[in-house]
């Protein structure tokens, strides 16, 4: 199987949209105050600079990839001047990172993404007051719907697939949350969506082949970035973004046909909670459409990158 980590790279823009749409639009949306909980981190790890994605879960606290988190030994060594950066009406506002875990799943596991693992939390410096945090989904179920994924991945079309040398700008577009690990050797905890094109059926993996308005796939640099659902008026962050998987062309670039993976926030919320201190109530667990095994156990190259 094909897939690769959400890695970073040089500044630019984010995400991989549909193709006959405005880019305008997928900017608009991540613009929406319901999404400013998200934000740019950067940082070194020995002479290599990074770009990655975070949310904010309370004042000092920021959920992201463990993968991002994870430095040079799973745990966080070798990482420097790792910064937070939240975009507002009134402008940009900066925090320095002041301590940095990954899961402990992470290191043991040695980054293996199927265990679902790839979480991360980061205790900023200063507690921010001029944004609303992000609320996690604790409900008995979460059904197949409409997400958002909200980051400052590279950008692209579904056509071409991401281009690199892009990193850095806000975008945000929706895709079907259409199902989630069945358990070994993909992780229960792992949500996933697929990148359905117009007009081709063929290119749509799981769930319905009907692209929607604002399709779109997490890229690159999006690592950490948040997947999103509203219920009831109310919007909730159920995964951090962590891969994309390119089982149908055996090229994981987010283009058509390609699928990305999340870790369930839910499934985590307990952990989270004895880091950070924030009270966060057991959650019931999550019930999708369980991702087929036959998927899961054919075996293809697969292009990890840190």
């Amino acid at each position: 199987m094909v897939l690769v980590l959400f890695w970073l790279g040089p500044p630019g823009q984010a995400g991989v949209r549909r193709d006959d749409v405005a880019d305008s639009e997928f900017l608009n949306l991540a613009a929406s105050a319901l999404y400013q909980s998200v934000g740019k981190f950067t940082y070194s790890v020995g002479s290599g600079s990074y770009i990655a994605s975070g949310v904010l879960i309370s004042p000092e606290w920021v959920l992201t990839a463990a993968h991002v988190t994870a430095g040079n030994n799973f745990i966080g060594g070798g990482i420097s001047n790792l910064n937070f950066s939240l975009d507002t009406e009134g402008g940009v506002l900066s925090f320095a990172a002041a301590e940095w875990l990954t899961h402990p799943g992470w290191a043991s596991t040695s980054g293996n993404l199927w265990s679902g693992y790839d979480i991360g939390l980061v205790r900023l410096s200063s507690s921010v007051t001029a944004v609303q945090a992000a609320s996690l989904y604790l409900q008995e179920t979460m059904n197949v719907q409409t997400g958002t994924i909200v980051g400052y991945g590279s950008t692209g079309t579904g056509l071409t697939g991401y281009n690199a040398a892009t990193a850095g700008t806000k975008r945000a577009g929706q895709n079907m949350i259409d199902a989630q690990g069945a358990g070994f050797p993909i992780s229960s905890n792992l949500l996933f969506v697929d990148f359905d094109q117009p007009g081709v059926p063929a290119e749509s993996l799981v769930g319905d082949d009907t692209p929607l308005a604002l399709e779109y796939l997490a890229a690159p640099r999006d690592s950490g970035g948040g997947l999103f659902i509203t219920q009831n008026s109310q919007t909730f962050l159920v995964g951090v973004t962590s891969f994309i998987w390119g089982y149908q062309d055996e090229t994981a670039n987010a283009d058509y046909g390609d699928l990305a993976g999340f870790v369930s926030t839910t499934a985590y919320a307990g952990w989270i909670s004895s880091v950070t201190g924030v009270p966060i109530p057991e959650p019931s667990s999550c019930s999708l459409l369980a991702i087929s095994l036959a998927l899961c156990l054919r075996r293809r190259r697969a292009f990890p990158r840190p």
